[in-house]
């Protein structure tokens, strides 16, 4: 993908990038020829992760271990994308686990907003700052499905990643005469760890789980062409479906039944 390098530049950081689709966006960077700065909490998985792209494409890989639900370390971060010159950010770092709203701690609902909207708007609001004039850059906000409807069982997690979605998709519009490409990539069920933690029930209405690898890197090539992406067609028909053709009430109502049997 030269043509990708060519836009973005020679490094590419993914804040929460230890597993799942933050290890299968550093995979794919790294097989595009891209350098990577890696920032995760875990050093124990990242690390893991990092050698194993080293050793596979030859690429250089920069380690940040930082704790993304402190926005203390967002300075650390952007001073090191400035040093070398990376023009291309991820955020994919997430807490939403599956459980009734009162059953979060109040310490936990502040961990919601700081990890997955905080951080995100405070990184994305220096990095900006930081760049130089007229040279294309581009962010990727991973949003999700559940943000697109108030969803039982993951209210905060998708409350948040409505925050993403709204985020992303007016930087989209505001910074694009910067030549800054920002897109929000709404993913659902995605075979990761995270999601297999969740041990969802298999029903018929349940939905179809993609693969991380195939998500980032379809996610990367919409990136400059569009405001919003959501991987999968059978995702993107349900989305057709449920916002196009039917009343808001019907589909949310669809979507929490759905929620209600995978794990009820």
């Amino acid at each position: 993908m030269d043509g990708f390098k060519k836009q973005y530049g020679e490094w590419g950081l993914v804040a929460g990038a230890a597993e799942g689709l933050g290890a299968a966006f550093s995979e794919v960077l790294a097989s595009w020829g891209l350098h990577v700065i890696m920032v995760d909490q875990d050093t124990g998985k990242m690390k893991i992760t990092a050698e194993r792209l080293r050793q596979k494409y030859s690429v250089s890989i920069h380690e940040i271990e930082a704790d993304l639900s402190d926005k203390l370390n967002v300075a650390t971060i952007v001073g090191q994308m400035k040093k070398m010159d990376c023009r291309l950010l991820i955020y994919n770092a997430a807490y939403g686990p599956v459980k009734d709203f009162l059953d979060n701690t109040t310490d936990e609902l502040d961990y919601y907003v700081n990890l997955n909207s905080r951080t995100p708007l405070h990184l994305i609001y220096r990095f900006v700052k930081t760049l130089p004039p007229g040279q294309r850059s581009g962010i990727l906000v991973m949003s999700s499905l559940a943000g697109l409807w108030g969803t039982q069982l993951v209210v905060p997690y998708g409350a948040t990643k409505a925050f993403d979605y709204n985020l992303a998709e007016g930087l989209h519009y505001e910074l694009k005469d910067r030549k800054i490409d920002v897109m929000a990539c709404c993913a659902g069920a995605t075979d990761t760890p995270n999601y297999r933690s969740t041990r969802p029930k298999k029903n018929l209405l349940g939905p179809n789980i993609l693969d991380p690898q195939i998500v980032a890197e379809k996610a990367l090539k919409k990136l400059g062409k569009r405001a919003v992406y959501i991987p999968g067609f059978a995702n993107q028909l349900t989305y057709f479906l449920l916002t196009r053709l039917l009343p808001r009430s019907f589909s949310a109502g669809m979507m929490n039944r759905t929620m209600a049997k995978m794990y009820k």
